[in-house]
């Protein structure tokens, strides 16, 4: 989802996008996406370690039930562009991208996320 771009110009006075991009994902374990993240380096990205989400209804008698994914958000900013303006993300994560909301309550400052 796309919900800011802003129009700046580098020094070479060559056009960029700032663009801000919210995503979602699932990985196999914490360790898995922690890699990831130190892969990074510094950013100026939010990451948001969501951990084993709740997917099933608890009450007195039956424990809730969480899944086996371990989930994550990021808030993307400032990604590079490519020459047709579409962001372009670091290596290793679009494989864990998310397209389903299920049991998902995370947003970043009230936005929601859009398929």
């Amino acid at each position: 989802m796309y919900f800011g771009i802003q129009r700046r110009i580098n020094r070479c006075g060559i056009n960029l996008f700032n663009i801000m991009i919210y995503k979602k994902y699932s990985f196999d374990s914490e360790a898995q996406v922690i890699g990831l993240i130190n892969d990074l380096g510094e950013n100026n990205h939010t990451v948001v370690k969501l951990g084993f989400l709740q997917i099933g209804d608890a009450d007195e008698e039956t424990p809730p039930t969480f899944s086996d994914k371990y989930s994550v958000d990021v808030l993307w900013r400032g990604l590079e562009v490519d020459e047709n303006v579409n962001p372009i993300f670091p290596e290793g994560w679009k494989e864990f991208e998310l397209n389903s909301l299920l049991n998902y309550r995370h947003n970043f400052f009230g936005l929601i996320f859009k398929e």
